[in-house]
């Protein structure tokens, strides 16, 4: 691993104005018992998934024409909608539909993406140099599969299910000022579908130098649980299962030329999850995640420095 450099997304927020025509979840997700803010409609307290400006409030007292967000008295936001869960920057919020969910965005200059907590058969990217309604569009990037895992061996082929690809990263795509770029994951016509989020951004670079460079066989993941566990006083066990997150550590050497860039870069992903990636090979593609980085460089030697990292995983649903 010692020869291959970390890299961050820095995300691009994504705001409505820049999902397009196309994406198949609906601004009021009726199906998900999303109903729409009525500035006419007399609220009595008590109606709960009130979409408007791409959230969902409940209603907490009496009210009308009181605009949801602008009076903790008579609204509480609760959550993003349907169609905004994949785009708020956390995982534990979760857009779902049955059979295909498809996201069309045109988020301006971006060199990367990832996708996290995908639950669904096959998914479909394709990147487009201007929007794909323009006849003169070229595809520029794309890539289709399957979201199931190489099986072990033999066994695992025939007698056991095939593990589920969640997460799926995508670099150095081409720059383009007016790209546009479809997202799809289908299954079965009533098959559940989910998408936990989806992050646009600019990969980073902590640069490696020579052999030595890069990050560190000593990386390290932790499974974080956050489930509750109580052992009772006569031995028996309170249990609720809850979510849990992928912690990792690891160390990054570089060049001591680009430690004023590596504290830089600390400071820009400070407060806001990423996108991380340790290593582009396969076998430590369990190192690789999304959620709060925080780091110290470390003058390690003349030319050289040490970049270490700890990045706190965000939460993600309890799998099967």
């Amino acid at each position: 691993m010692s020869n291959i450099s970390a890299v961050l997304l820095i995300p691009l927020e994504i705001t409505e104005s820049m999902i397009a025509t196309g994406t198949t979840v609906p601004v009021v997700d009726t199906g998900a018992g999303e109903q729409a803010w009525d500035s006419g409609a007399s609220y009595t307290g008590t109606e709960s998934k009130i979409s408007h400006g791409g959230w969902l409030y409940s209603a907490v007292a009496a009210s009308t024409n009181v605009t949801p967000g602008t009076d903790p008295s008579k609204w509480r936001r609760t959550g993003p909608s349907n169609r905004m869960a994949a785009l708020d920057s956390e995982l534990n919020t979760i857009t779902r539909r049955d059979g295909e969910i498809t996201y069309v965005l045109r988020p301006g200059f971006f060199t990367g993406l990832t996708l996290q907590g995908m639950v669904g058969d096959q998914l479909d990217i394709e990147i487009y140099d201007r929007p794909a309604s323009d006849p003169d569009a070229e595809i520029v990037e794309s890539w289709s599969g399957d979201l199931f895992e190489q099986a072990l061996g033999l066994y695992e082929l025939l007698f056991m299910p095939l593990a589920r690809r969640t997460q799926f990263y995508l670099e150095n795509l081409p720059l383009y000022p007016d790209a546009e770029v479809h997202i799809s994951i289908t299954s079965g016509p009533s098959t559940p579908v989910e998408l936990a989020l989806i992050a646009l951004g600019h990969w980073d670079t902590l640069i490696g130098s020579g052999e030595w460079g890069g990050t560190q066989y000593d990386a390290e993941l932790e499974v974080k649980s956050y489930s509750y566990l109580k052992r009772n006083d006569d031995g028996s066990v309170s249990r609720a299962r809850r979510g849990g997150g992928n912690n990792v550590t690891c160390s990054v050497i570089i060049a001591a030329d680009e430690s004023n860039h590596a504290a830089e870069l600390l400071h820009q992903v400070q407060g806001r999850p990423v996108a991380f990636i340790a290593s582009g090979l396969p076998k430590y593609e369990y190192l690789n995640g999304f959620g709060d980085v925080s780091g110290a460089v470390q003058a390690a030697g003349p030319n050289h420095a040490r970049v270490n990292l700890k990045i706190e995983g965000a939460v993600q649903g309890a799998r099967n």
